[in-house]
């Protein structure tokens, strides 16, 4: 029995083909925009961190990047040196510091790490951080939509909260992963 040749399941077919070429390519390029879970994973997230001040703080988020191959070391320093420079600009909102620095200052592939400290450091303006938050960027834009995805749940009292008084690593793991439900 012969098939009929059928053109537009063919032009389907070649569409579908071609979207996997493109997202293959780009996923190989490291063009593709990852989301907030795939970053923030149990190799990049401690809880309950001993920090002296919020630079020892940014050094103990950073060096979870370096030892996984995300950053080299020069990235942790520029983080800092931003801060120095720049002011504690970091503080996304009460509580909450996201330490960056340029792609060019290191940064091998997209990136995040998250720590929460046992006690809270401060900042010259005397406002107390309890949770860092590592972004490493390879351009200005792959990381926009995990930045969405964490604004989404740092905006979320209850998810805040949850990460606030996170005790182990799992429980940090768990509410990345629920930002996806979040309205």
């Amino acid at each position: 029995m012969l098939k009929r040749h059928d053109k537009k399941s063919d032009y389907i077919n070649q569409r579908s083909i071609r979207s996997f070429k493109l997202k293959a390519h780009a996923y190989l390029k490291g063009d593709t925009q990852p989301v907030l879970k795939d970053l923030l994973t149990e190799k990049t997230i401690k809880v309950n961190v001993d920090a002296k001040n919020w630079e020892d703080a940014i050094r103990i988020g950073g060096e979870m990047l370096v030892e996984n191959g995300f950053v080299e070391k020069r990235y942790v320093d520029a983080m800092i040196k931003s801060v120095k420079e720049l002011g504690p600009y970091i503080v996304i909102t009460s509580g909450v510091a996201m330490p960056h620095a340029r792609p060019e200052d290191g940064v091998k592939k997209a990136c995040m790490s998250l720590i929460t400290l046992k006690e809270p450091v401060v900042f010259d303006d005397d406002e107390p951080v309890r949770l860092f938050i590592g972004l490493g960027a390879v351009d200005h834009h792959t990381h926009l939509k995990t930045l969405s995805e964490l604004m989404k749940l740092l905006s979320d009292n209850t998810s805040l909260n949850r990460l606030f008084k996170a005790a182990t690593v799992e429980e940090v793991v768990n509410v990345v992963k629920s930002c996806s439900n979040l309205e």
